[in-house]
């Protein structure tokens, strides 16, 4: 089980390496994507805030890595049809550099890869939405090598979706979502109005309504905020123990258009938790250790930053409700 971390640009690789990081994500546009898809992404972020500046950049980021995998995300939840040969034209050419895998969402471009014979290093993009062995066992008979499942998947969820061969992939840190991603009707392009106030909250007031606002903000990061140093936000390292027995391949800590300073921390209390996992520690050590370094104790014991709950059925610490 490997700690993956997120990536802008080659700067930051030996600082995330040395916080801890196994494995990196990025995301990268082709050169003249811009001039004939101008209004389409090539993944779930945003190419300016979020997106490798280009190729050379890009192999930089592969020998800094020493070795370690560097996977791309091309996981927009859908491409223009024209754009698909382009696509696949760039995916040799990435693989061809160095890359050890591509993240895929769209099922088009996904199926286009694996007639180009691609297939084996496709990971299959949360925004799939594969939540159950069926759906997983589809994907594996295509040729996809590693499944990421979505962000809200309870552990026994994740465990009855596992089927032998492939690998698998949870969210672990930052970043959660008020939908569905894979079946959100939206784009991140038409920016995250679902995290804004608007219509979704007319006619709804008092307690039902703070409620609803503090959801909303515990999910973007408590206002993107950090605590010690460390971000605070949607969480998983209580859950480390679990995953490992289960025997998940990798685990995403998420933000590749945050800074340096807070993905290195994210990286070192991520590293820091699978470490005392892999060590034995269970999930109250776990959660202790945590809180002695990113604070923010109210939060964790009422369960508002857990990406998985259900770790504590059966013994709740104080204020968890699973």
């Amino acid at each position: 089980m490997k700690l993956l971390a997120p990536l802008r640009d080659s700067s930051e690789v030996e600082t995330l390496l040395a916080a801890g990081a196994e494995e990196f994500y990025c995301g990268i546009t082709p050169p003249d994507w811009q001039e004939r898809f101008s209004q389409s992404w090539i993944n779930r972020r945003s190419p300016g805030s979020a997106g490798v500046a280009d190729h050379t950049d890009f192999k930089r980021i592969l020998a800094r890595a020493s070795g370690r995998p560097v996977f791309v995300a091309l996981n927009a939840p859908y491409y223009p049809a024209e754009a698909l040969e382009m696509l696949t034209e760039f995916s040799t050419a990435l693989l061809d550099a160095g890359a050890s895998g591509l993240i895929v969402a769209d099922l088009d471009l996904l199926l286009t890869l694996a007639e180009a014979g691609l297939a084996a290093k496709i990971h299959l993009s949360s925004l799939a939405t594969c939540t159950n062995p069926g759906s997983a066992a589809f994907y594996q008979e295509l040729g996809v090598s590693r499944i990421i499942l979505p962000r809200h998947l309870t552990l026994a969820e994740i465990e009855a979706s596992l089927v032998p061969g492939l690998e698998f992939e949870a969210f672990l840190l930052n970043d959660g979502c008020v939908f569905e991603e894979g079946l959100c009707a939206t784009t991140h392009a038409a920016g995250a109005f679902c995290l804004n106030d608007g219509e979704e909250t007319q006619g709804v007031s008092g307690q039902t309504l703070e409620n609803y606002e503090f959801w909303k903000w515990t999910l973007n990061h408590c206002g993107c905020k950090t605590n010690r140093g460390y971000p605070v936000g949607p969480c998983g390292l209580c859950a480390l123990p679990r995953l490992l027995q289960i025997g998940m391949s990798s685990l995403k800590v998420v933000g590749r258009e945050a800074s340096l300073p807070r993905k290195e921390a994210s990286v070192r209390l991520a590293a820091m938790a699978l470490k005392l996992a892999r060590a034995g520690a269970g999930p109250e050590e776990i959660r202790v250790a945590v809180i002695e370094l990113r604070g923010g104790a109210s939060l964790c014991q009422g369960g508002h930053l857990c990406y998985y709950p259900d770790v504590w059925a059966g013994q709740e610490p104080e204020g968890v409700k699973c």
